[in-house]
């Protein structure tokens, strides 16, 4: 089978080559998929270009996320031809991923595609979407509450306000970095009632607007950097910041006096350490609020596995709005 693998070339340098490789054999607790398309995270990214540190794992097929049909499931739990979405746990990691033909994922990890939810959107669903759904969760959401999520550009900021607004906060906003940006998601018809705060121009808690009238209640933050001190600079009193990711920076300043006098909690979140019961649930509550259209997943694009290189380099040099996508990836075995 085809598959998109990770190697090392020098101590600076890696290289990712589309080659011939074993289809995979399902141990116990796992199913292999055929797999129709593949989601492009920045930890593929990371995984393609930091070889030198993972040398002792390299070479290693790509991906973390993707759709397609079971083929085999020791357990005997999913009927072989059901349409799959799945997250691969540490497939695309530590062990070898979705960008290929066909895939081991653990059994835990899937969930049904609705009928009406193509290949495409499926692929595009299940790391953003289950980060931003347990991250709520674990920010104790409840309906009413003004949720703030920056980077709403890429997948996890961008699913985190869909499902915000889906479930009945009271208000939800999301940042972006550059004016351009924020005009572009403004005009989006996915971004209807959404307030999109501009943090080329505004700083927060300023650029909030009046739906946030006591400031921030939980937001879920996958920015990091200095924007998280922003963020911690508008909330209100006893609100949640649920940190998921930092892309915008490791490290940041905090207003100490203002986390402790607004009595600011914060959570590490880790898709990876989440409960399987947790995950459960959220994929029962995510696959209903797609088959209800409530959440609409956002592709900016679809690339060819023979394209995966470039499609990488969209996604981190470009940053575009919405996922991207990897697809045409199975043929006869």
């Amino acid at each position: 089978m085809k598959a998109a693998r990770a190697y090392p070339i020098t101590a600076h340098t890696t290289d990712v080559r589309i080659e011939q490789v074993e289809v995979p054999v399902p141990a116990p607790g796992e199913v292999l998929v055929q797999i129709t398309a593949a989601g492009v995270t920045p930890l593929d990214h990371a995984v393609a270009t930091s070889g030198p540190s993972r040398a002792g794992l390299l070479p290693l097929t790509l991906g973390g996320e993707g759709a397609g049909l079971v083929v085999a499931d020791p357990a005997a739990y999913w009927r072989a031809g059901t349409r799959v979405m799945f997250f691969a746990g540490p497939g695309g990691v530590t062990a070898d991923g979705t960008m290929a033909e066909y895939a081991v994922v653990p059994s835990r990890n899937l969930a049904e595609i609705p009928v009406s939810v193509s290949d495409e959107v499926a692929a595009a669903v299940p790391i953003a979407y289950l980060t931003g759904l347990l991250a709520l969760r674990m920010g104790a959401f409840k309906p009413g509450r003004c949720v703030f999520a920056p980077g709403i550009g890429g997948s996890v900021g961008n699913a985190t306000v869909q499902l915000a607004r889906a479930l009945g906060a009271a208000a939800v906003a999301g940042g972006v970095g550059s004016t351009a940006k924020a005009e572009a998601i403004r005009a989006a018809p996915w971004a209807r009632g959404i307030e999109v705060v501009d943090l080329e121009s505004h700083r927060l808690p300023d650029g909030l607007g009046d739906g946030f009238p006591a400031g921030i209640d939980l937001a879920v933050d996958g920015v990091g950097g200095p924007v998280t001190a922003q963020i911690a600079a508008a909330m209100a009193v006893a609100g949640r910041i649920v940190l998921v990711g930092c892309s915008g920076g490791r490290s940041t300043c905090l207003p100490l006096h203002e986390v402790i006098g607004r009595r600011t909690t914060l959570h590490g979140f880790s898709l990876h350490a989440a409960p399987a019961a947790d995950a459960k649930a959220a994929w029962t509550e995510i696959t209903g609020l797609l088959a209800a259209g409530r959440i609409s997943p956002v592709i900016d694009a679809i690339y060819p596995l023979e394209a995966v290189g470039e499609a990488l380099r969209h996604l981190v040099e470009d940053r575009p709005v919405g996922k991207v996508v990897i697809t045409g990836l199975s043929s006869t075995r």
